[in-house]
């Protein structure tokens, strides 16, 4: 534990206090703090998650609630419930569209989240195990992801998400996992949760490559090290070794790649249920949401802003974060 120390000031004679050392993350925190953008789409991406958190306690009405009467309403528009108002009006069946962006929000997120987060845990497992052996499992693992990174990606969730979503349980996932995303989406634990899980299932089977292949390189330039050496020399055993000392020294670049990752699933998510392949009504997602206002643009032409708006800013948000990040965590850079 580091601690101030005193020294002795030869000119005036009096004790001088020495200024405690700062830790590796209380600099990267300070370094950024002062990236501006980052910081804005930071709060602007907690204030979007904590009302997605907290969607049943602030939506105006149920999630599914229709009133054919009040069909693309606009906003501000009062209810027949005395003292409600359709803060951003109605869609084309007569539902709520402020509570189904809600809904949507936590939903969408929750998916680019779960993603992010797979494929990084996958791209870290298959690049420290080829980096780390290199040789035949080094070679194999990587013609494999050679091989993923050769394919078309787009066409193939485009494939795959259309076949698989004509009968979710083509895919056969645990009940509990099942429970769980109904629990966390706030959606029906059957046809609702399956095809979520589909979604998911077929954008993660793709984004763990980027990951792979930075860590793989990270491992290279860590493995030959002398603390590596001296681990081994100790009678470390390599999975200690690449647990302990390898994926920690490669953990900087990770995060800067979980935070694009985090931008690349929601606008993948986006981009399926836009083209009715992926999360379909009446699930709200903000991709199935805009591909209906899309239909009805040039009579009602705001009613594309409004799942459009958040898709927007979400994904600049992860992106200025990304960039922040990669500042604050680059020794090079003085700032």
């Amino acid at each position: 534990m580091a601690t101030a120390t005193a020294s002795v000031d030869t000119a005036v004679g009096k004790p001088v206090v020495l200024a405690k050392p700062e830790g590796q993350w209380t600099i990267v925190l300070r370094r950024f703090r002062r990236h501006r953008l980052a910081i804005v789409s930071l709060t602007v991406i907690v204030a979007i998650f904590i009302a997605s958190l907290i969607t049943p306690l602030i939506a105006p009405f149920p999630r599914d609630a229709v009133n054919p009467t009040l069909r693309f309403s606009l906003p501000m528009t009062p209810s027949a419930e005395p003292g409600k108002i359709h803060v951003l009006g109605t869609d084309h069946v007569g539902r709520d569209t402020f509570t189904r962006l809600l809904y949507a929000a936590r939903i969408t997120l929750s998916v680019a989240v779960i993603v992010a987060t797979l494929s990084t845990l996958v791209g870290m497992a298959v690049g420290a195990l080829a980096g780390y052996y290199r040789g035949v499992i080094d070679a194999a693992l990587m013609r494999i992801l050679e091989f993923m990174s050769a394919i078309p990606t787009f066409p193939i969730l485009l494939i795959l998400a259309s076949v698989l979503n004509q009968d979710p349980k083509l895919l056969p996932f645990p009940d509990f996992l099942v429970n769980f995303v109904s629990a966390i989406m706030l959606i029906d634990p059957q046809k609702e949760s399956r095809s979520v899980l589909v979604v998911i299932f077929v954008i993660t089977l793709f984004g763990w490559t980027g990951a792979a292949r930075l860590m793989r390189g990270m491992v290279l330039s860590v493995r030959e090290r002398d603390f590596i050496e001296s681990a081994r020399s100790l009678g470390a055993n390599n999975w200690w070794i690449i647990l302990r000392h390898v994926v920690p020294n490669a953990f900087p670049p990770l995060i800067v790649a979980y935070t694009l990752a985090l931008a690349d699933g929601l606008t993948a998510e986006v981009a399926l249920s836009f083209l009715g392949l992926g999360i379909t009504d009446p699930t709200p997602t903000w991709g199935n949401m805009l591909n209906f206002s899309t239909q009805f643009m040039l009579t009602h032409p705001w009613a594309p802003l409004i799942p459009g708006i958040p898709v927007v800013l979400c994904s600049l948000a992860f992106n200025f974060i990304g960039d922040g990040l990669r500042d604050a965590l680059d020794p090079r850079l003085k700032m």
